[in-house]
């Protein structure tokens, strides 16, 4: 089976979401055969430190670079040992904003996944709540996973894939890849509007999607189409009513829920799921 990975990047900011993120990390490596590449960013010193679930966060809260590194040093010892044979975990620190930082590290580093841990709280200390993920996905073209507690690397038995006004290779080869690997189900999901020629246009694209996976591929496919039905109104529904264990969306709009609350606040569907998310730049 073709590689589809093979550099990770990790990053790390010494909260609660550490170990959850490395213990991920280290499962996602050791079945796709990669590395890891911790990457701490010392951001400016805020003036009052903020209290993440009863401990300082490390993303608000400048450590030392002393004290930073020490950290680091102490994960990798940790964890490295738990990384298959020949796989390698290395590590950095930089100063600057997460989000430039990490931008300049994928590029530099030929990164081609990168992990956001996703607590199950709302915290303004949370790296899922500090980075755009859908901006960083389309300026370096690296997909990125928001990663749950209830994800399962090798449980990835529903995967939900919206489709558009476009055909998206891209997420449909993600997808594929995914589920023939874990023997999963492919649900690709059309979108309706409020207008018919985009209807037309929605409904041919997830044929052909559909078509595409059927005629080149031994994946299960499911098929459905929104415009007929009024129950569903987001990916984010339709994908608690499927049980995903995965969603797969394309950065910009398509990674925001529906509706005017989406566009006014910033309603990520990774910021609001509980369901695992991949955002994929779309091909350019």
């Amino acid at each position: 089976m073709t590689k589809i990975f093979n550099r990770i990047l990790v990053p790390v900011n010494f909260n609660r979401n550490t170990s959850l993120l490395m213990n991920k990390a280290l499962q996602i490596a050791n079945e796709f055969n990669c590395d890891l590449h911790l990457l701490y960013v010392q951001t400016p010193m805020t003036v009052i430190p903020f209290l993440y679930d009863g401990t300082v966060s490390g993303s608000l809260f400048n450590f030392s670079t002393e004290d930073s590194s020490k950290r680091l040093e102490k994960l990798e010892d940790e964890y490295k040992l738990q990384l298959n044979d020949g796989l390698l975990m290395t590590s950095e620190i930089l100063p600057g904003s997460w989000q430039t930082v990490m931008k300049e590290v994928i590029i530099g580093k030929h990164i081609d996944l990168v992990l956001i841990p996703k607590y199950h709280r709302k915290f303004a200390g949370a790296l899922v709540q500090q980075i755009n993920i859908s901006k960083l996905s389309q300026q370096t073209q690296c997909p990125v996973l928001t990663v749950t507690r209830r994800f399962d690397v090798t449980h990835l038995h529903n995967i939900v894939v919206p489709v558009n006004d476009f055909i998206p290779i891209k997420k449909l080869t993600m997808a594929t890849f995914l589920a023939r690997k874990f023997n999963g189900i492919v649900h690709l999901m059309g979108q309706k509007t409020n207008s018919k020629s985009e209807e037309r246009i929605n409904t041919r694209c997830i044929t052909k999607s559909y078509q595409l996976l059927r005629d080149y591929t031994n994946v299960r496919v499911h098929c459905t189409s929104e415009i007929n039905r009024n129950e569903h109104t987001d990916t984010l529904a339709y994908a608690n009513d499927v049980a995903a264990d995965l969603i797969v969306v394309n950065s910009g709009k398509e990674s925001m829920r529906r509706g005017w609350l989406g566009k006014w606040f910033g309603k990520h569907l990774y910021r609001e799921s509980n369901i695992p998310v991949l955002t994929i730049a779309p091909q350019q």
